[in-house]
């Protein structure tokens, strides 16, 4: 488990980043109606999809905020079936600091990675704890989509599961940038959409939309534009909704890549080749960094996803996915 206290040296010398996405004040929407704080739940008197909607589950990821918001400050409500709104780690949120931008992303380790059925019986964390008192409201979802931002200023990305069903949602959306596909169980099982998919309604679909880079306004633009779309096929929108327009320029050439390896830091002296975004493609046998030794790609059209900010030893510091095309 890493804290956020173990990046707070390196991150200070590093150059802060413009905040041009700035978190929202929550107070109005912490009592919903479900129960549990900070989560909205709107049912139609018409049968179809309970729908999920989901925003910070890391808290420095302020998209998903404001996507929610907006859905809660028009009075947002579904056409058929029902929609749950859920701010997830509003406590992390909180805590942002805007001289240590990055701190916030969690209180005591990755929100994304506890969602195992052992750790929600017996949560020993903040994240957990939240994890476990949200996870009923998950067991009937038909669909959920997980709302993040990058690190990093990359394109957009839809992540989600290579099955038949998800890949013909996402083909609806008329989605322009990259999407990714792991396998179910495979992939970090401890995500929040694999939970809902394993462990609730037979047949839910979960979607990650990673929505740009935290602070950039273009980010919370994109996550409105995602929710929408989802929204508006699930059948919840009217047909003449309004569909905002994407936050980024579209790319139609970006593809589809399978995710192969998670690679950790297996020491503090890890250091990539050169600084990565994200989506440099390299040739098998390239190195691309240094650990206990040097880290070559282990097969063609080797793309690397997400490189950590800060390498951490004991954690992600990158992930290997091949390009489909």
């Amino acid at each position: 488990m890493n804290s956020p206290s173990s990046l707070a040296g390196s991150e200070l010398r590093l150059e802060l980043p413009t905040l041009d996405l700035l978190p929202l004040d929550l107070g109005a929407y912490r009592h919903g109606n479900t129960g549990v704080d900070y989560c909205h739940r709107f049912e139609s008197d018409r049968s179809g999809p309970d729908v999920v909607i989901i925003g910070l589950t890391h808290g420095n990821e302020f998209c998903g905020a404001h996507a929610l918001c907006e859905l809660l400050e028009q009075d947002v409500r579904p056409l058929r079936g029902s929609l749950t709104l859920m701010f997830n780690n509003v406590t992390a949120y909180q805590r942002f600091d805007p001289q240590r931008p990055y701190a916030s992303r969690c209180v005591d380790e990755d929100g994304n990675r506890v969602w195992l059925p052992a750790r929600l019986k017996h949560p020993d964390s903040e994240e957990s704890r939240r994890a476990a008192r949200l996870a009923p409201l998950l067991r009937e979802a038909d669909l959920v989509l997980d709302l993040h931002s990058t690190s990093n200023p990359v394109a957009p990305m839809l992540i989600y599961p290579e099955l038949p069903d998800c890949s013909a949602l996402v083909a609806t959306l008329g989605f322009p940038f990259a999407q990714l596909l792991y396998k179910l169980g495979g992939y970090h099982p401890g995500m929040l959409i694999s939970y809902a998919m394993q462990h609730g309604r037979k047949g839910c679909h979960g979607l990650v939309a990673e929505c740009g880079s935290h602070f950039e306004l273009d980010s919370a633009q994109q996550a409105h534009a995602i929710t929408r779309r989802v929204l508006y096929r699930a059948g919840l929108l009217e047909q003449d909704a309004l569909i905002p327009p994407w936050g980024y320029e579209p790319d139609h050439r970006a593809g589809h890549y399978r995710i192969r390896e998670v690679i950790e830091a297996r020491t503090e002296h890890f250091r990539f080749s050169q600084p990565y975004r994200g989506f440099e493609r390299i040739a098998r046998g390239e190195v691309y960094a240094q650990d206990t030794g040097p880290l070559t790609a282990p097969f063609d059209n080797c793309t690397l996803i997400m490189p950590a900010r800060i390498p951490v030893c004991g954690a992600e510091a990158v992930t290997l996915a091949e390009f489909l095309g």
